[in-house]
Order: C-alpha cells, then structure tokens, then sequence
C-alpha cells in the first residue's frame, strides 16, 4: 500500500512555509500564556506545514494520511542533509497529535517544552533547507 498523497504545484511550497511560520509564532505565544494544549497542537502543525513545505518544493507532493511514518518515508526519499535526525523530531511531535487535539488528557509543561524543542529543530531545519 503507498503513501497517500496529493499533487500540489511545486511553487505553492512557500504557502506551507507561511503556514509554518504561523504556527510556529502562535505555538509560542500559548507557550508564553501557559497554554500548553495550544503551544502542542501549534507545535504539531508547525512539523506539519514545515514537512510539507519541503515534500511540494522537491517532490510537488503533500502527504495527507493518517499514518505518521508516510510522511518520514516522503523527506527520506528528498535526500536532505541530517533527515534522520529531523524525522525523528518530526515524529515526536506528530506522536502528540491525537493526545492534544483529541483526547481528555491534558498536555503538561514538559511536553509542550519536549514540543517546542523538536517543532523549532525541525522548522529552522526547513528554513535552512529551503533558504528562507
């Protein structure tokens, strides 16, 4: 079974990049106001759109299923300096995701700051990339 994907104009990769700058701003904000749902789920889109800024640029793709790992598979398959390691992140902060958005339980101070780590790792990784 593939990757669930969907085309997307390969010039359209600095929305993604807007998007990410956005989230990465608002996540922290909520940090700052002890928001700490917030700060997560903000950090968690900041991934998001940072992944998918770099997959439209180099692959004119977007990755849009539910299974996590797809979305590592795509970056590896860019060949980018230190994926390994971004990917990671990547997948910590898509590991928080349902438990944030979705779930009773509420998100602490140690994992919006274990999220904020890897969401910034992982965007100023794509800025550098992207050279933006």
């Amino acid at each position: 079974m593939g990757t669930d994907t969907v085309n997307v104009a390969s010039s359209l990769y600095k929305n993604y990049i807007k998007k990410a700058d956005e989230c990465f701003e608002s996540m922290n904000d909520a940090y700052q106001k002890s928001h700490w749902n917030v700060c997560v789920i903000a950090a968690v889109h900041c991934g998001i759109n940072s992944a998918d800024a770099l997959t439209v640029k180099f692959k004119g793709i977007r990755h849009r299923g539910i299974r996590h790992d797809d979305v590592a598979r795509l970056l590896n398959e860019i060949k980018l300096d230190d994926v390994s390691k971004k990917n990671r992140q990547l997948l910590n902060l898509l590991s928080l995701k349902s438990r944030a958005e979705y779930e009773p339980i509420l998100i602490s101070k140690s994992e919006a700051d274990e999220a904020i780590l890897n969401a910034e790792r992982f965007y100023k990784w794509m800025k550098s990339v992207l050279q933006e």
